[in-house]
């Protein structure tokens, strides 16, 4: 038993190694490619943000068409549909027009939001460094934690990885990074912190058979992730907010890569610590 665990982790741990590999290359792909690593939203690039709502579906590839630069969407919800365009321009009244040439819609449901590139730019850095003091203080608690150096290595570049994929998954989907989404981020880096505290508290802190001690963690585990995915799943599917769907959105990414690697990476990295110094199997 102990020995068929061993083997199918040292299986299971390319999984993570791939994604990651793949992650980082569509990252870098964009990065050569536009200079960023995944498009940035008008509230971090400044332009306006026009939200219609429309009783009929459009393919926003027809609005893109009609609008240089815009990044259009549907957003579907219980509250009805509602067509989201971002466009890099100050000038609503011009893109307005131009979308009424492809629908027919009530200009009392318009919604206008404009942002100052200036602006833009502030609320980016404020999210860069949001993201850095996150990932800075979670590694100073872990680390006085555990006291140990691999234990508190292997949670924070399983951190850094969930964010990582998260981020290459969204690319994918073209959703361009956003306050929600930076929202969503963050939040990620709480769960996944919780998760991989779990699994190291039960390996490196407690007695008995280690295998039972995994297992029990994963049992655990995996019913507060799936809980989890299940209530964002219904934000997602039922909310009418944009917002509330992006953040439920970059969450259910996010902790789908966390089960991969929480219970495998770290478990693999954690059972390697353990045996390192000679504990019991």
């Amino acid at each position: 038993m102990d020995i068929n665990f061993e083997r199918l982790l040292d299986r299971l741990i390319l999984v993570p190694i791939i994604l990651l590999i793949i992650s980082i290359s569509i990252l870098s792909y964009n990065y050569l490619t536009s200079g960023f690593f995944i498009k940035k939203d008008v509230e971090l690039s400044g332009g306006i943000s026009i939200s219609i709502k429309i009783k009929e579906n459009i393919d926003p590839k027809e609005i893109e068409k009609i609008i240089p630069g815009s990044s259009v969407r549907m957003s579907y919800g219980y509250g009805g549909n509602v067509l989201v365009v971002q466009a890099p321009t100050k000038n609503e009244e011009e893109v307005i027009e131009k979308i009424k040439e492809k629908i027919i819609f009530d200009e009392n449901e318009v919604e206008i939001g404009i942002v100052d590139p200036v602006v833009g730019e502030i609320f980016w850095r404020q999210a860069k460094i949001a993201l850095i003091i996150a990932f800075i203080l979670i590694g100073i608690v872990v680390f006085l934690a555990y006291r140990a150096i691999l234990p508190s290595v292997a949670m924070l570049l399983s951190t850094i990885s969930d964010v990582i994929i998260t981020v290459a998954v969204l690319s994918v989907l073209n959703i361009n990074l956003s306050l929600p989404v930076i929202a969503g981020l963050l939040m990620i880096i709480g769960y996944s912190v919780d998760t991989d505290v779990l699994l190291a508290t039960r390996m490196l802190k407690r007695s008995g058979d280690l295998n039972s001690r995994i297992f029990s963690a994963i049992k655990t585990g995996m019913t507060m992730t799936l809980t989890t995915i299940s209530a964002l799943l219904c934000i997602y599917i039922f909310s009418g907010g944009t917002a509330l769907r992006y953040i439920s959105l970059t969450l259910l990414i996010g902790l789908s890569a966390d089960i991969i690697n929480t219970w495998i990476t770290n478990t693999y990295l954690f059972r390697f610590w353990i045996k390192r110094r000679g504990g019991k199997q």
